[in-house]
């Protein structure tokens, strides 16, 4: 008898628990018609190619990388600009490599690694123009810019690979989110 009182009084408590446990971490209810939020940008295969171009103007500079007589400037979510840097007072802007969805690259043995959204992709830069792919590994960043960094307690539409590579976020007013983080 004591035993079964026992076990009555520990699932009193369980359940106890439990229901306070209700309303953990303030998730709101998708219930809503129209909020504030994020919209994924996506980039098809062939919009997402891997192009050597012309200077350009960079738009949202990231990391700066040193290598050889050359600076690799990030723009971040577009690719990296290149510079011939054998004069460190005047760098000239020789190219841009685009890579969509890139936010990180590193650099060894004159092979240039980057992100490119959920994918890892491997670069041969010893001819700095005459850039070539040498591995591509997909998803290996499994959330790349799956997620909006900013979305931290915003409602957001949430990723369909279907639709592309997601390369970046929009601000936008959404209908019937989703997702939430």
């Amino acid at each position: 008898m004591k035993k079964r009182t026992i076990n009555f009084m520990s699932l009193i408590l369980l359940l106890f628990m439990v229901s306070a446990c209700d309303g953990w971490g303030d998730v709101p209810d998708f219930d809503v018609e129209e909020v504030e939020g994020f919209r994924p940008i996506y980039a098809t295969e062939s919009e997402a190619e891997i192009k050597t171009l012309p200077p350009r103007e960079i738009e949202n500079p990231g990391k700066i990388y040193v290598i050889n007589n050359y600076l690799l400037v990030i723009d971040q979510l577009k690719g990296v600009h290149v510079f011939d840097n054998q004069n460190a007072s005047n760098p000239v802007n020789i190219g841009f490599l685009q890579i969509v969805g890139t936010n990180d690259v590193a650099v060894r043995d004159n092979i240039l690694y980057a992100d490119q959204a959920a994918d890892l992709i491997a670069l041969d830069i010893s001819d700095p123009k005459n850039i070539k792919l040498t591995s591509k590994v997909k998803g290996v960043f499994p959330f790349g810019a799956q997620y909006p960094e900013q979305a931290q307690g915003n409602y957001f539409e949430c990723a369909d690979p279907a639709k592309g590579l997601v390369i970046g976020w929009e601000f936008t007013t959404l209908t019937r989110p989703e997702c939430y983080r």
